[in-house]
């Protein structure tokens, strides 16, 4: 009847805060009808509760709150799920927090989007309410309300993010950043974010000799990561262009590597360590449940540890050599329990 389009109701989650935009955009969305609805009910059953959302509602501080928020909350949304990416890039960080911070700048100029929006549909809610939305009244709850809550929002925000620069500087080891090494810049690529890490990462330490004696070492040394940066600078371009995830996982798990790229081991291995969002540990939870159900409550550890490493670790798509060398190990592995079966029913056949 009134031509809107069928929106689920959602409830707004503490824990869940990506809820909230799609509840204010349902409210928003529907708030003629939500106010038409609320009028209805409390007229044929004289409910209190009806009545009293319904004078909420047609108060203008929460209306303009309701365009507020509509605005605000998809940008801060946009930053969160960038950030819960499987294969984050880190270097992308820095320039997404930035574009956050100035849209919900542009969320304080008279002229903001959701103002304009906010007039255009006017004449619709002055239809349903006894609001009066004016310019000023619009301009006072900017100011009165708007501007502490945007810039709350964004010390938030920045609170959360203050080693953002250092965290960025680790997408050094992306082969794909790598310029080209007959090109000018690739002499100097990396050694002013080297510096970065080795300020930040190059403290000394506590430690102790064979003898028990305590002294102090640097967890980095300064003059062997520059120089191992250079030759490893050289090792990442020419190599084949791989992500930064399968660069760091090499740089920890090959021994080569290791020995020759000490330093730069060691700050593979920190970046590694870095929890830039709890989305992996939530989606890990989440691909658990799936495997351990109530049904097979009984699996055991080794087992669960075996296919929630599949779940997790396996790359969406396999080659074709991935795949033949799967089945040969497969075929290995299955000939081997074919033996040891057919030895145990040999000898529970004969000496038992």
């Amino acid at each position: 009847m009134l031509d809107l389009p069928e929106l689920k109701v959602v409830k707004p989650s503490d824990t869940r805060w990506l809820s909230h935009e799609r509840c204010v955009k349902a409210v928003k969305a529907s708030y003629s009808a939500i106010v038409t609805a609320l009028n209805n009910i409390y007229e044929q059953t004289h409910a209190p509760e009806a009545l009293g959302i319904s004078k909420a509602l047609c108060r203008p501080s929460p209306l303009v709150a309701i365009y507020l928020l509509d605005y605000v909350l998809p940008q801060v949304a946009k930053l969160s799920r960038a950030l819960q990416t499987e294969r984050i890039d880190l270097t992308a960080i820095t320039p997404l927090v930035d574009a956050t911070l100035n849209t919900l700048d542009d969320a304080m100029l008279p002229a903001a989007n959701w103002v304009l929006e906010l007039m255009d549909a006017k004449n619709e809610i002055e239809e349903v309410t006894d609001i009066t939305l004016t310019t000023e009244s619009i301009a006072t709850f900017q100011g009165q309300v708007a501007e502490p809550f945007i810039r709350m929002l964004k010390a938030n925000i920045c609170s959360r993010f203050i080693s953002q620069d250092i965290v960025s500087s680790f997408g050094i080891f992306d082969p794909k950043k790598v310029p080209a090494a007959d090109s000018s810049d690739f002499h100097t690529y990396g050694e002013d974010l080297i510096d970065v890490l080795l300020a930040h990462y190059g403290a000394e330490l506590p430690a102790k000799t064979a003898g028990g004696d305590e002294y102090t070492k640097e967890a980095l040394i300064s003059r062997e990561t520059r120089e191992e940066w250079k030759t490893f600078r050289s090792y990442l371009s020419k190599k084949p262009k791989g992500n930064l995830h399968l660069q760091l996982k090499e740089l920890t798990t090959s021994d080569m590597l290791s020995e020759i790229f000490p330093n730069i081991s060691t700050l593979a291995n920190i970046c590694l360590s870095i929890p830039v969002s709890t989305a992996s540990v939530e989606r890990s939870f989440f691909k658990m449940k799936l495997i351990k159900t109530r049904i097979r409550n009984r699996i055991g550890q080794s087992q669960l540890s075996y296919l929630m490493k599949i779940a997790m670790e396996t790359p969406e798509t396999l080659s074709s050599t991935q795949l033949n060398d799967i089945i040969t190990v497969w075929n290995k592995n299955l000939d081997e329990l074919l033996c040891e079966y057919c030895l145990l029913l040999i000898w529970f056949t004969f000496f038992s």
